[in-house]
């Protein structure tokens, strides 16, 4: 510590501000400026309230659980099962046809087609009659079928690769 905190009777730095602290006396505010602090803040308080950056919260919350009803009622409208229609009893429907043709024999075909996806060059191959290039193609077939009867389609898609050899022309 050090030696002036150590003498009694002699006034520390802090002691003498103290002292000059207690002196003060406060005056009173100026009527003008608190008229102006009001005006600021009130000012500030509606600017705030209609700034179309800031997110109003008393809106935006309704409007957000009123669109979560509206998905929970569709997802629930949608997931339901659908209402079974009474089924005849047997008595009702009368004699089960029996059919004479089998199922697929029914399906006709429609159309087969083939679209070519990817073309690649494999090399240069060198064979008896010259140079050849070794082409790589990549096709996707269609294949669609209709039953006449029932009115049902089947379209079946199947990948396909082919190789060929294209003679290169020298001179």
């Amino acid at each position: 510590m050090s030696e002036q905190h150590s003498h009694p009777g002699h006034n520390g730095p802090d002691e003498e501000l103290e002292a000059l602290l207690k002196k003060l006396e406060p005056t009173s505010l100026d009527p003008d400026l608190m008229a102006r602090l009001q005006r600021d803040h009130e000012a500030v308080s509606t600017s705030n309230a209609y700034d179309p950056t800031r997110v109003h919260w008393r809106r935006v919350i309704p409007l957000t659980l009123a669109c979560c009803a509206v998905m929970a009622g569709y997802i629930f409208y949608q997931s339901r099962p659908p209402q079974e229609q009474a089924q005849p009893t047997v008595a009702e429907r009368g004699p089960v046809p029996v059919e004479t043709t089998s199922s697929i024999e029914r399906f006709e075909p429609v159309s087969a087609q083939g679209y070519l996806i990817n073309t690649s060059s494999g090399g240069v191959v060198h064979t008896e009659e010259g140079p050849q290039e070794k082409m790589e193609l990549e096709y996707r077939d269609a294949y669609h079928w209709r039953d006449p009867q029932t009115g049902t389609n089947i379209r079946f898609f199947q990948p396909r690769k082919e190789e060929l050899i294209v003679p290169i022309p020298t001179d």
